[in-house]
């Protein structure tokens, strides 16, 4: 007779060598018609384990109908209601689709999104681009005249001319090295992305200073006008490796984290692409705006947590201590909820490593069970967005203990 737990501990090791094994590499910027398998120009993808339309609520129902009303589908917001209550507009989970969505995650078919590829298996991610600094943001949850002429800039400037930097670089550019290095000064990959941002741009400098474009100033402003610009790259890299740990049979290792503005769910190796859903995540730290209070918070989604699925994010927070600034806490709250994850992990990530813990390998490999047994549940940094739309200030967030509960009940009934 085989023994369970060694059945489940060698499914572990296969997972998270899947995940170590990932060598995510950017090739393209595309529209997303072009490069998301299944999408359609009537498919509008959003944030979280997928909801029928009627459920979506608040920041995240404005921007799926802004998305609506951007791509066409609509004249007005009033005209992408009935568009979506007739069914003649779809909506569907971003992570069906191979990829991942910031915040309230809207993503339709002619915005240009990030294509990474592991190099070793061939899995993708994908990922909008940074809409910018501004607060009027579709992913924020607003939409107005201004949001929609940013987003056409996006698609008619920014994309077309990012992915033809890209496409010059013989072979893509590899995305590991600069998260491995980023980590080392000061970056954790999800809410902090400085030092990610800033090596990427040197990465592409030979390539954009060759560019024959009339766009190439306005690239170079766009991709240094903020700090954010890696975060979308983090996240499709994370998608792109995490697949690769996609139904491991018997792993109890977690592949998605991911919340609508109604729940939050997960994924599990050994399940494949069931969800197993539970209450928003709350609030653990944060640090708002001057102006608003903690009243003033709306959960409206988000898969940026797929960066704490590869050992980054709050699983990192210890190689971040900037972040306190940006969303409260104390550096050592972050080295105690740190050293807290290594707790309800398979395994060290054997490069990315941190340096105030003697460059330890972070925490990697969220293991379903071990959540269920300790209680303990992973952390995430996240942006928080405002009742009445735009980003409003920053926190970790503690993801809820139900869908662990529940992914554990369902591999021991499979095993």
């Amino acid at each position: 007779m085989h023994d369970p737990d060694a059945r489940t501990e060698a499914a572990n090791r296969d997972a998270v060598q899947r995940l170590f094994n990932g060598q995510p590499r950017l090739v393209d910027v595309r529209p997303a018609i072009d490069a998301l398998p299944g999408m359609t120009r009537d498919t509008v993808l959003t944030s979280g384990p997928p909801l029928p339309w009627s459920e979506y609520t608040g920041g995240q129902r404005q921007a799926i109908l802004g998305g609506v009303v951007y791509e066409g589908l609509a004249p007005d917001l009033e005209g992408a209601e009935k568009a979506l209550a007739n069914g003649d507009v779809r909506v569907a989970g971003c992570h069906d689709f191979a990829t991942v969505g910031s915040l309230a995650g809207v993503t339709t078919a002619s915005m240009p999104v990030l294509v990474v590829e592991d190099r070793n298996s061939g899995h993708r991610g994908h990922c909008t681009l940074f809409e910018g600094e501004t607060k009027a943001r579709l992913n924020y949850g607003l939409y107005d005249q201004d949001v929609q002429q940013n987003l056409e800039f996006l698609a008619d400037v920014i994309g077309p001319t990012l992915g033809e930097v890209v496409r010059s670089v013989e072979g893509g550019i590899p995305l590991r090295p600069l998260i491995e290095r980023a980590l080392r000064q000061g970056d954790e990959l999800h809410s902090r992305n400085t030092a990610a941002s800033l090596l990427f741009l040197r990465e592409i400098v030979p390539a954009l200073l060759d560019l024959a474009s009339p766009h190439a100033r306005a690239l170079t402003d766009y991709m240094t006008s903020g700090d954010y610009f890696f975060l979308r790259l983090s996240m499709a890299a994370s998608k792109s490796t995490a697949d690769r740990a996609y139904d491991v049979p018997g792993s109890s290792v977690v592949t998605a984290m991911a919340f609508s503005c109604r729940e939050f769910g997960i994924r599990v190796a050994g399940l494949g692409s069931r969800w197993f859903r539970g209450p928003l995540p709350t609030p653990e730290t944060h640090r708002l705006f001057p102006g608003f209070t903690a009243d003033d918070i709306e959960v409206m989604g988000g898969e940026s947590p797929i960066t704490e699925v590869n050992g980054l994010g709050g699983l990192a927070q210890a190689a971040a201590f900037p972040l306190q600034a940006y969303q409260g806490g104390t550096p050592q709250r972050m080295v105690e909820r740190n050293l807290e994850m290594y707790e309800i992990t398979v395994a060290e990530h054997p490069t990315f490593r941190i340096p105030f813990l003697e460059y330890r390998g972070t925490p990697a490999g969220i293991d379903a069970r071990r959540v269920a047994a300790t209680g303990i549940t992973p952390v995430m940094d996240v942006g928080i967005a405002g009742r009445a739309g735009g980003q409003i200030g920053a926190g970790c967030f503690r993801a809820p203990l139900q869908p662990f509960l529940d992914a554990a009940a369902a591999l021991d009934a499979t095993a």
